[in-house]
């Protein structure tokens, strides 16, 4: 019961942050952009597709999108996950879910 009430406010936290996200944060402008492009794309590059040579996740790719939920990508980010270093320390909690949000603006429609 109490894993299910975590699930269900996690879903309505990441569900708000999705519907108050811009259409700028989406397209590469404001303040997700600006920390994805300061903690993020050194490795995972700005296209999402990421530095081939690191092997990193390619954000664009609809069938890596659909295999993680939100609350995946947000422990990842927070927590670090193989060989990237968790942003716990470093970053806010909003500015990992807005990081979330943006790592699904990759996906190719």
């Amino acid at each position: 019961m109490k894993r299910s009430v975590i699930n269900l406010v996690l879903f309505a936290l990441f569900g708000s942050i999705a519907l108050t996200t811009s259409p700028a944060q989406a397209q590469g402008k404001g303040p997700a952009a600006k920390v994805y492009s300061v903690h993020c794309a050194k490795c995972h590059s700005q296209d999402g597709k990421g530095i081939p040579s690191l092997q990193p996740p390619d954000f664009t790719d609809g069938k890596w999108q659909a295999s993680r939920s939100n609350k995946q990508l947000h422990n990842g980010i927070a927590n670090g996950i193989g060989v990237m270093p968790g942003f716990k320390g470093v970053l806010k909690p909003g500015q990992i879910n807005a990081l979330v949000v943006y790592v699904r603006s990759f996906k190719k429609r």
